[in-house]
């Protein structure tokens, strides 16, 4: 890692005065400016770090909509396995944990703008609480939504349209059982192949929720956008989201022990390793995924620096909005003239209107 050479984030929340403004508010304490790769991820996990139950309390909401739905899922698996048998319980359980990541995504996708809004205002100089964030985002629900659906079909649909074949090849009514070899072709092709462009497609529009958030794009055009942000920058974010799912990995690590007895044994309820696994499933969604948010929306944050100077812009009082036309005021009873006449009059060198002659007498 690269030594800091920006404020320490004890700094946050330091009230400066305003001036004509009145009142206070928070000063930037991350400077902007263009950032390493290595800067990246030091300023992520200290921001992380210094916010840790911000970030932390929203995520754990969609975390705990998972816990919710899942352990619903698992109960009627339970019910429908000692009423109707193991094949009607595998189908009532597939049906549900469709509808369950629905549930899920959807509050993932609310929760992930929150914890993009609540680092945009901590990283721009302002404080940001849970309940503000959930607040400032959740009236455009239906647009994050379909961001995380578009990320979601964007990384899977080419693997999907290559595995179908394989199935051809595998089902007995078919009778192409012979040529399994040629299945076994198409799912190699499709986690490879599919795989891969699945990763480079997801990277591309990995910014989207930023770009939404920050400056209200609608959904197609924050796809737009992230693509344009992530050009040139696409290995940061590969860093990014590969340290996320390597902490998501240990997570897994500690699953796979109880997920080898439920797997020898599924006839058996297994309820309490169950609940084990769910409960580490909502820690490690928890604490991982604010990660990957926060190096994000850094990546986000140092590309617009980048490629559009956006230091220079928050420096000069943030976002600028169309420039603003003044009215010419004159007295009603003045003739049409007077009032044409100055604003065809060149600008002389000084600035002032006058006449564009040599001797550049002001009018």
């Amino acid at each position: 890692m690269t030594p800091q050479d920006w404020e320490s984030p004890t700094t946050f929340a330091a009230p400066v005065d305003t001036g004509a403004r009145g009142g206070t508010e928070m000063a930037a304490v991350y400077a902007m400016r263009p950032l390493s790769t290595g800067e990246v991820l030091d300023r992520m996990f200290t921001i992380y770090r210094s916010r840790f139950w911000l970030f932390a309390g929203i995520s754990s909401i969609s975390g705990a909509v998972q816990l919710v739905t899942s352990s619903a899922n698992l109960v009627v698996q339970h019910i429908v396995m000692n009423r109707y048998g193991f094949r009607r319980a595998t189908l009532a359980s597939s049906s549900g944990q469709i509808v369950g990541v629905l549930i899920f995504v959807l509050a993932a996708s609310v929760t992930q703008a929150a914890t993009v809004w609540a680092l945009s205002e901590i990283y721009l100089g302002r404080g940001a609480t849970v309940g503000e964030s959930l607040r400032a985002t959740i009236r455009l629900w239906y647009r994050y939504f379909g961001i995380a659906l578009w990320q979601v079909w964007s990384a899977m649909w080419l693997a999907l349209l290559l595995a179908f074949p394989a199935v051809i090849f595998f089902v007995p009514q078919f009778g192409l059982i012979s040529f399994a070899w040629a299945g076994a072709l198409f799912i190699f092709v499709a986690v490879f192949g599919g795989g891969a462009y699945g990763v480079i497609a997801y990277i591309r529009n990995a910014l989207a929720v930023q770009a939404a958030v920050v400056e209200q794009t609608k959904v197609r055009a924050s796809m737009r956008r992230s693509k344009n942000l992530a050009s040139g920058t696409k290995g940061r974010i590969f860093v990014v989201l590969l340290i996320a799912v390597a902490l998501s990995y240990v997570g897994a690590a500690i699953e796979a022990p109880l997920a080898f007895f439920i797997v020898r044994s599924p006839l058996q309820p297994h309820v309490m390793l169950q609940a084990i696994i769910l409960g580490i499933n909502f820690v490690t969604h928890t604490l991982v995924t604010p990660v990957a948010l926060i190096g994000l929306s850094l990546v986000y944050f140092d590309q617009r620096v980048r490629m559009e100077a956006f230091d220079l812009v928050m420096l000069l009082g943030g976002e600028m909005g169309a420039p603003v036309v003044m009215p010419v005021v004159a007295p009603v009873d003045a003739p049409v003239a007077e009032i044409v006449a100055p604003l065809a009059e060149p600008i002389n060198s000084a600035g002032e209107v006058g006449s564009s002659s040599g001797n550049d007498e002001q009018v």
